[in-house]
């Protein structure tokens, strides 16, 4: 029953992530990549408007409104089918589309050994967007508590609407919500092949090399199954990026409306996107709008663009929250933490920057035992986690990130022209924009807090690059193998992990007759924070279980120690919440959430495969490596002109 669900849930997302858009685009004179990523792009939005409108005038429409939804879209593919023939019949398209679904097999092969999550010092957000989801499909109260103390206003809706949307389909399973949040993130490898050609001339299809390097990075996998909504503002952020330097090379006012449409939707998506919105803005009215023909009008279609799916989700926000309510629930997200660091602003972000760009294994001993725990394989992968997921350049791999700035060195230096300038004022203002915005000091870097899309153009930058040379195509693909082997196999073996008759790696809390505590940690055991991320997969049941163990080992309650009432104290509340801020899902799910890979429990051919795809992956690199001859032109500078015979 489950795997038809989940069959269903993708035939509904891929039509209704592309049909919609496609439909509209379809007469467009774009080319086919820029009319394959602005349909999915068109139709996210378009989605996304029709849930929330179901949302606020039909709340008693539930399924059968996401059906109709989901049956509109249909009909729409069904008027387009001759030009959705056309469009993958051109060049480029059938294969994205098949990397695309490579990635998108990839991905769910990892979600299927993932059976908890964890890694350093993250925890919660999983749980948050999922009770988000729920939210919105069971219409709980608009002033209820999310996990972490957030309110409905601290994230924006769209990746959690449609995914109510999927679910009001089927059923409100985690498993459900971890496949739709999955496909939503890898979407952003479409307009990494978009921007392709922009980031390297002469051009060679990059799209093979694009896919194995996302399908190993462990800043791509762990965000794709770590059930985030970062990467789907970067399938924004970087369309809107490609699209603005279309509109701006072809004086396209179409492109560049199309451009200030994704940033919108980026923003509705993470909060992260609002500096590269920002930016954009800037730039555009800077360096574009004094020399556009048609410029007011262009102006105001750009305008209306961007502000009408904003004003849906903003406006609604004010009338329901008021200006007060919702600025500080937004400001109280992962874009600005507040002002919580007490010393100079400067210095906290200077610092800030300095640890982003050296990872904390190489300054301090101290923050490499950081998570205490006993497991080997659970200490190495945390401090692989950390350089992978929060530092500047190595987020894009072991050897890719030193290969990326050195490729970029070398691109701004030699190139020419106003996409220079644009990438030469684009990365500082994103990355000074990241460090200004973060009120906290973090030792272990910050570079994951809103630079999630300017490291995945990183990728592309990578992957645009990768047959310039043999030995940078050879280096990449060892850079892949170690960042695969670190922070993805590695990173799926650990969170395969879960308590079984053999190993314990979350130790449990024992009750007797006078004490209430953890159990010992054995080998196996892993940080607290994973632990704290294990038991928030089993809250209800496992409260339930210690209280009642300690109601039976103390009927009268009156012996109890501090300590003991305390942990009393706090395991009733996590039964409570099930009320107040789950409207009762743990209740209908048996106490407990069931991620997909529990559905395969300790076996351990999930891992099996995705070593193997690693090898053949590898494999298929190497031989697209182009033999040993001169280098191509290096990024941003204009090809050079072929002098041609006259016949």
């Amino acid at each position: 029953m489950l795997f038809a669900q989940l069959a269903l849930t993708l035939l509904s997302l891929i039509v209704c992530a592309f049909a919609p858009g496609f439909f509209l685009v379809r007469r467009l004179r774009w080319n086919p990549m820029e009319k394959l990523c602005g349909a999915v792009g068109l139709s996210l939005i378009l989605v996304w408007l029709a849930a929330w409108a179901l949302y606020l005038v039909a709340p008693g429409a539930g399924t059968l409104g996401a059906v109709a939804i989901t049956g509109g879209s249909a009909v729409l593919l069904a008027l387009a089918w001759p030009d959705v023939r056309k469009l993958f019949g051109a060049a480029r398209v059938p294969h994205t589309a098949a990397a695309f679904g490579f990635l998108l097999l990839w991905t769910l092969v990892m979600l299927a050994t993932i059976r908890h999550y964890s890694g350093a010092g993250w925890t919660g957000d999983w749980l948050e967007h999922f009770q988000r989801s729920l939210v919105f499909l069971h219409h709980l109260p608009k002033d209820i508590e999310i996990f972490g103390g957030y309110r409905i206003p601290s994230r924006p809706p769209m990746a959690h609407l449609i995914t109510s949307l999927m679910m009001a389909q089927t059923q409100d399973r985690f498993e459900i919500f971890q496949v739709v949040f999955s496909f939503l993130s890898l979407l952003v490898f479409l307009p990494c092949c978009l921007v392709l050609p922009l980031l390297a001339r002469p051009w060679k299809s990059g799209v093979l090399p694009l896919a194995g390097i996302f399908a190993m990075s462990p800043l791509v996998m762990v965000n794709a199954t770590y059930t985030g909504t970062k990467p789907l503002a970067a399938f924004f952020v970087v369309l809107a990026v490609a699209f603005y330097l279309r509109a701006w090379m072809k004086q396209d006012r179409v492109r560049m409306s199309a451009a200030f449409l994704a940033i919108a939707g980026g923003i509705l998506a993470h909060y992260s996107a609002v500096p590269y919105a920002l930016f954009l803005a800037l730039h555009y009215l800077v360096a574009v709008f004094p020399s556009r023909r048609d410029r007011w009008k262009e102006l105001a279609s750009l305008a209306v663009a961007a502000s009408l799916p904003l004003l849906a989700w903003f406006g609604w926000c004010l009338a329901a929250y008021g200006m007060h309510g919702t600025l500080a629930a937004a400001a109280n997200t992962s874009v600005a933490y507040g002002q919580t660091y007490q010393e100079s602003y400067l210095v906290k972000s200077i610092a800030n920057l300095f640890d982003a760009i050296v990872p904390h294994v190489l300054r301090d001993s101290a923050l490499v035992h950081a998570w205490l725990q006993p497991n080997t394989l659970g200490y190495i992968r945390d401090n692989a986690f950390v350089v992978y997921q929060t530092s500047l350049i190595f987020t894009m791999g072991s050897l890719g990130g030193p290969l990326v700035v050195w490729f970029l060195f070398r691109a701004l230096r030699r190139g020419r022209g106003p996409a220079r300038t644009f990438w030469l004022a684009l990365i500082p203002f994103s990355v000074a924009a990241c460090f200004a915005l973060v009120g906290e000091r973090d030792r272990f870097g910050v570079a994951h807090i809103t630079l999630f899309s300017l490291l995945v153009i990183g990728l592309a930058f990578l992957a645009a690059n990768f047959t310039t040379r043999r030995v940078v195509s050879l280096l990449i693909v060892a850079g892949c193998v170690i960042d695969f082997s670190l922070g993805v196999f590695l990173q799926a073996r650990v969170e395969h992990l879960e308590n079984t008759a053999r190993q314990t790696a979350f130790p449990r809390i024992m009750v007797g007759t006078v004490r209430m505590d953890l159990a010992p940690a054995g080998p196996d055991a892993l940080s607290r924070t994973a632990g704290n991320n294990w038991f928030r997969k089993h809250q209800y049941k496992l409260a339930e279980q210690w209280l009642a163990s300690l109601v039976r080992s103390n009927p009268q309650g009156r012996a109890l120690e501090p300590g003991q009432a305390a942990a009393r104290d706090a395991l009733q509340q996590v039964v409570r919440q099930d009320e107040t801020m789950w409207g009762g899902w743990y209740q209908r799910n048996a106490g407990e959430i069931v991620f997909l890979g529990d559905h395969f429990g300790d076996s351990d051919w999930t891992s099996a495969l995705l070593a193997l795809g690693c090898i053949g992956l590898a494999w298929k690199m190497a031989r697209y490596a182009p033999p040993p001859v001169a280098a191509a032109a290096p990024f941003l500078s204009k090809p050079p002109r072929s002098k041609q015979k006259r016949s």
